[in-house]
């Protein structure tokens, strides 16, 4: 009986590390986005009237939608995190680097 296939370090996960954590660098940025752009629009000393009020409320719901979005990036990469095993065989290994 032969040995089964050696086990070696899951390169998936090693992938969804490095992107958690590239990502955990940017979360703020992206999350602050468009926090400037709406504060000069609705603050009266770049543009004003009616349709700066309007501009304002569709960037300021889309600021406040995009924050929403980001904060739910970094809980689905730690889920797909923990369901991939620390170790796979050499050969699942292969075929993942494959397709990359």
């Amino acid at each position: 009986m032969s040995d089964p296939e050696p086990k070696v370090p899951n390169p998936r996960k090693a992938d969804l590390e490095k992107l958690r954590s590239d990502l955990a660098k940017e979360v703020e940025e992206l999350r602050t986005a468009l926090k400037k752009p709406t504060e000069d629009i609705g603050g009266d000393t770049v543009w004003v009237g009616k349709n700066a009020r309007t501009w304002h409320t569709e960037l300021d719901g889309r600021h406040k939608k995009l924050g929403v979005q980001v904060d739910k990036l970094l809980p689905i990469i730690d889920a797909a995190i923990r369901s991939e095993p620390e170790k796979v065989s050499a050969s699942e290994a292969r075929t993942y680097n494959k397709g990359i």
